[in-house]
Parts: C-alpha cells; structure tokens; sequence
C-alpha cells in the first residue's frame, strides 16, 4: 500500500513538473519571437542605413570630380548634392 501510495505521488508531482515546464517554455517561445522580430527591425534598419551611406558617398564623390573644374563645372556638382533619408527608430 505504501509503495503505491509513493507511486501516485511521484506521478503527481512529475505531472505538476511537466505543467510548469510546459508553461515555461511557452512564455520562452513568445520572448523568442519577439527578439526575433526585433532582431528583424534592426536589421532593416541597418541595410537601409547603409544604404543612405553609399548614396550620400556617391553623391560626395561625384562632387569632388568637379571641384577642382570650371565654376560652372562647381556649380553643376553643387547643384546635384542633395541629402538623403534618416533611418527612423525601429522601435
């Protein structure tokens, strides 16, 4: 009676182990895809920053061909210098 008695416990307390991990790995599983999709955020960010540096580079470089041309050659370049976008906070 007693060695069923322990069993019924253990069966108990190993059921009650298995809801609570249960539970856990579920709030585990929604914090992933969370930091997951902020991972995601960031990371378009990123390429959209970089982005906005190769064309702001290409816009200097072209500038600095004409610098040392003609006025007009100096103005044109001015002309074509513009700025580009900001990246806005993914959060």
């Amino acid at each position: 009676m007693e060695k069923e008695s322990g069993y019924k416990i253990a069966v108990v307390v190993f059921i009650i182990i298995l809801f609570f991990l249960n539970s856990q790995y579920k709030e585990v599983k929604e914090e992933n895809i969370i930091l997951r999709e902020s991972i995601s955020q960031y990371q378009s960010a990123l390429s959209e920053a970089n982005d906005n540096i190769e064309e702001a580079n290409s816009i200097i470089e072209d500038a600095q061909g004409y610098a040392w041309s003609s006025y007009e050659d100096m103005g044109y370049a001015l002309d074509n210098l513009s700025t580009v976008d900001t990246v806005s906070e993914p959060w």
